[in-house]
């Protein structure tokens, strides 16, 4: 029986993504916030796919340290992880920095996932895994504030969900890079305009949108499940722009210096959970 872990698999497109998995035979950990939810996420999940091979982990990922429990927490349930996907996501439309300093959704939409990808790397290679990121396109203009990543005094809603989707990319052009055998591979797929609760905080007419045009999440994840589990995905470091088809997709291709500057940055945030650190 393969591994699944679906960061962010509660809710929306990752609960969507585990249930598809679960009725493949899979055994599922999802990861949620809320302790409650995440429970529920776990017997829907069950009773939806027929497979009592599901479980879950609660944790508050924009909490650096609450990273590494959660990933201790499914080293001790498994030791080969087959497939990683990575769905954590929120838009903020204000200003939240969290303990460690940092603006929120970046945490959350691109820095947990950093880590998490990073603490379970031996598990992931044990099971050649396949690691899918839950993204979009890069919006025009995107960058990466290096010298203010957090973004003080400098927020705007759609500047910060630019910087963190953009961090997406540019993590799975560079973990390509870093690699080259595939034996893990990351990928990248464009969600769509589809109903979840990434949405909750956004304004009325962005939600009225969304619930009027967006696709259910059950209907919006073809391209996740095929990234997660078909063998034929043996390459790395490519976005699937088009959502329910496959067969279009480009390879990442953005300034090899910033992507190798944000991974070093990256890294330099998560090094105190990192193994083999003293703190």
């Amino acid at each position: 029986m393969k591994t699944a872990v679906i960061a962010g698999g509660n809710s929306g497109i990752g609960k969507a993504i585990a249930t598809a998995l679960a009725k493949k035979d899979y055994q599922v950990f999802i990861h949620g916030r809320d302790p409650a939810k995440t429970k529920l996420a776990v017997e829907e999940i069950k009773s939806a796919s027929g497979n009592n091979k599901v479980d879950g982990f609660a944790a508050d990922i924009s909490v650096i340290s609450n990273i590494k429990t959660l990933t201790d927490e499914i080293r001790n349930k498994t030791n080969v992880i087959d497939t990683l996907v990575l769905s954590t996501g929120v838009i903020l439309p204000d200003y939240k920095v969290t303990a460690d300093g940092l603006e929120e959704g970046f945490v959350i939409q691109y820095l947990a996932r950093f880590a998490i990808t990073q603490l379970l790397m031996q598990e992931l290679t044990n099971g050649n895994a396949r690691i899918v990121v839950v993204g979009a396109p890069v919006i025009k203009g995107a960058k990466i504030f290096f010298d203010n990543i957090a973004l003080k005094n400098n927020f705007t809603m759609v500047r910060a969900m630019a910087q963190e989707m953009f961090a997406n990319h540019l993590m799975v052009q560079e973990f390509a890079k870093r690699n080259p055998g595939n034996k893990v591979v990351m990928n990248m797929a464009h969600v769509g305009v589809a109903k979840t609760g990434i949405i909750r905080h956004s304004n009325f007419f962005i939600r009225l949108a969304v619930n009027l045009f967006g696709k259910s999440p059950e209907k919006a994840i073809e391209n996740f499940v095929y990234l997660a589990s078909n063998e034929e995905v043996n390459f790395s470091g490519y976005f699937f722009k088009k959502p329910g088809d496959h067969f279009v997709k480009e390879k990442n291709n953005y300034d090899p210096g910033d992507a190798e500057r944000l991974w070093e940055m990256s890294m330099g945030f998560i090094s105190r959970i990192l193994p083999g650190s003293n703190q």
